[in-house]
């Protein structure tokens, strides 16, 4: 009796190769595009530490999570970093998450401010979101400093004290209603 041996060649030839495909498609994504990438971040002032975490399903988005130092300008830092990704990737196919080094006081802070943010956000009344986060932030006295800031995408806030600062970047939906 003669034991046909073509198909199970076959089907491990088959498995090395798909498995070789993959490993050179992964080695030249991590090498000529996220290293580089990686790099030009972490070249950013302010610009701690890059992570690149791109998914592997159809139609997700690449998440790039970067932890900043403490920055003068929030809104600036961030720019320059959506500027280095826009080179990179497609619109709307990747996510920036900054990571800070938030503490608890900072979060009651931004609890107590959050929704003149929000109300700021949907009216589009900057202004006096402005003047009820000042309202709310000026008699903290354990606040270093904090700073908001405004352009045509978003909202940037800036808390910190001592040791620790919290960013917060909210969004703007352009088609929301002014009421």
């Amino acid at each position: 009796m003669k034991i046909d041996l073509r198909w199970p060649v076959v089907l491990v030839a088959l498995v090395l190769t798909v498995s070789c495909i993959y490993g050179v498609n992964y080695w030249r994504q991590q090498r000529f595009i996220d290293e580089p990438l990686r790099e030009s971040l972490l070249n950013v002032n302010g610009v701690e530490d890059v992570e690149i975490n791109n998914k592997k399903q159809k139609n997700s988005v690449t998440e790039v999570s970067i932890l900043l130092q403490e920055v003068e300008d929030l809104s600036k830092t961030y720019k320059e970093i959506e500027g280095i990704l826009d080179l990179a990737y497609a619109q709307d196919s990747y996510r920036i998450v900054i990571l800070d080094k938030r503490d608890s006081y900072l979060e009651s802070l931004y609890n107590r401010i959050h929704y003149a943010l929000m109300e700021g956000e949907r009216r589009g009344n900057y202004n006096n979101m402005n003047k009820e986060v000042s309202l709310l932030l000026d008699n903290e006295t354990s606040l270093k400093n904090y700073h908001l800031r405004v352009d045509q995408k978003r909202i940037y806030l800036q808390l910190s004290s001592e040791e620790k600062y919290l960013y917060e970047i909210i969004p703007i939906n352009t088609s929301t209603e002014v009421s």
